[in-house]
């Protein structure tokens, strides 16, 4: 049942049961509905500007924030690569390729369930393009090693086919500052350390960490896994690798071996001595 009460020019409807307003109670609901009306028009307005003001900025990620507060610029920087180049002696190599291939091999466990030996004998960093992401010429990079009898060397050279190229995408920071360290050390007359290579699978690691670089030497897997660890390339696996006791074969296998990223092949290039 409905009850119509008016007064004051205002109808107020109720149900149930009568009811009579005091004086001047009509002012006060208009006075009530006008103040909502208002609240409702000033809610829609800030919500407008709100969604407006939310289309025009873009959103800000926790990575984003992170670079900002680092001064780094707000777009992601590129991302490179480098090729870890390792090399297979043939059965006609040399007998030292072979027999640091052999003495220092790994065994792995491939798709299919089978057994498949990793004999490398020698390791490499390659580099396509400088840190100004300039491409060198006739398909040559730079590569970082060194080899018996020489120095620590960081030089464009093209790659033989005996060697197996597995890439690691890095980002374009990490590629400068790698780049750039190799090149130094390059400069530092590092010589070959013959006895550390030998010995590496055979002395305890106390005594292979007493030799140093300017000191003793090194060797090719060894400063090559050093450089990876100081920029921190290659995951907490390597992370976690005994430097003085890398061979290419633990290295490989520190690296993911066959499941890292797919194989690059590389040009043929001149014959070298690797070991």
């Amino acid at each position: 049942m409905q009850y119509i009460y008016k007064q004051g020019g205002s109808t107020v409807t109720t149900r149930g049961a009568f009811v009579a307003f005091p004086a001047g109670m009509d002012r006060v609901l208009q006075c009530r509905s006008q103040i909502k009306t208002r609240q409702l028009a000033t809610t829609r307005v800030s919500v407008t500007a709100s969604v407006c003001l939310s289309a025009q900025t873009p959103l800000r990620t926790t990575q984003y924030c992170h670079r900002a507060e680092r001064g780094a610029p707000e777009k992601k920087a590129k991302e490179k690569f480098i090729d870890i180049m390792y090399y297979v002696p043939s059965p006609d190599d040399v007998l030292i390729n072979r027999l640091v291939a052999s003495a220092t091999a790994k065994t792995e466990i491939v798709d299919t369930g089978e057994e498949k030996a990793v004999r490398f004998s020698h390791v490499e960093v390659s580099f396509p393009c400088d840190e100004h992401d300039n491409f060198f010429e006739n398909n040559k990079t730079m590569g970082f090693s060194i080899v018996q009898n020489g120095s620590v060397h960081f030089r464009l050279k093209s790659w033989r086919d005996e060697y197996v190229a597995i890439r690691i995408y890095i980002d374009a920071i990490i590629y400068d500052k790698l780049y750039k360290t190799c090149a130094l050390l390059a400069l530092q007359n590092i010589k070959f350390d013959r006895f550390a290579m030998y010995a590496a699978v055979l002395l305890p690691v106390d005594v292979l960490r007493r030799r140093t670089r300017m000191q003793h030497g090194t060797y090719c897997s060894k400063i090559i896994t050093e450089v990876l660890q100081e920029c921190e390339i290659g995951g907490p696996l390597l992370a976690t690798a005994v430097a003085c006791q890398s061979t290419p074969n633990m290295l490989y296998m520190f690296l993911g071996g066959h499941k890292s990223a797919p194989v690059a092949r590389h040009p043929p290039g001149d014959r070298v001595s690797d070991a």
